[in-house]
């Protein structure tokens, strides 16, 4: 028999709203992103890939289509790209979630929003573009789209941990917490960070 202090507990526990935790551990409706011109690409949305950052959805079936896919999930699949990391993406998330768990050790704060703000600070705002007319050809600075740089700045997140971690002693998800980390910073340890003052530096000189 039940007494009515554990039927009160009982009721009290199923109204309580449900929150939804990426690995069961860090909350997603307290993200906020400071640049409002990538805001509607970063998609964090609650109704799916929360917990394990797997979707299982096709988002190359349409144009545009890979903005709404959750930002966790796309640096999984971006860890994937080439040579032996293919299509291992139990792997990927394992070293993603192991990489959160450092973050959060050293930062204190939430892992997802400190990604956010890395690759905000990593995109690139313009960019050469190759004009040629007839024989010749000229470079001129062009403005990327807020859809572009979100690709570019996970992109050169992803290139910095695998150069970091070839022939080094570190595991792949330090170089993962330490690139994540330094891009949050804006600092030049950063290969994300370089890059990107690399582009904008020669968009500069183009104009």
């Amino acid at each position: 028999m039940l007494s009515k202090i554990k039927i009160k507990k009982l009721h009290s526990i199923k109204n309580k709203p449900k929150i939804m935790k990426l690995f069961n551990k860090w909350d997603i409706s307290s993200i906020k992103n400071l640049d409002l011109s990538l805001s509607p690409y970063i998609f964090l949305d609650k109704q799916y890939g929360d917990i394990s950052s797997h979707s299982s959805g096709n988002y190359d079936k349409r144009v545009f289509k890979k903005s709404y896919c959750p930002i966790v999930e796309r640096l999984v699949c971006s860890m994937m790209m080439k040579n032996k990391s293919t299509g291992k993406k139990i792997k990927a998330i394992t070293v993603v979630k192991e990489a959160f768990d450092l973050i959060f050790i050293s930062t204190g704060l939430n892992p997802i929003q400190v990604l956010v703000l890395a690759i905000s600070n990593s995109a690139p705002v313009e960019d050469t573009v190759t004009l040629s007319l007839k024989k010749s050809s000229k470079k001129e600075a062009a403005d990327l789209s807020p859809y572009r740089r979100v690709c570019q700045g996970i992109y050169f997140i992803v290139c910095g941990v695998k150069r970091a971690s070839i022939k080094n002693h570190k595991s792949v998800s330090e170089c993962l917490h330490d690139e994540i980390i330094n891009a949050f910073r804006c600092s030049t340890t950063s290969y994300a960070i370089r890059k990107k003052n690399e582009i904008e530096k020669v968009a500069a000189s183009n104009r």
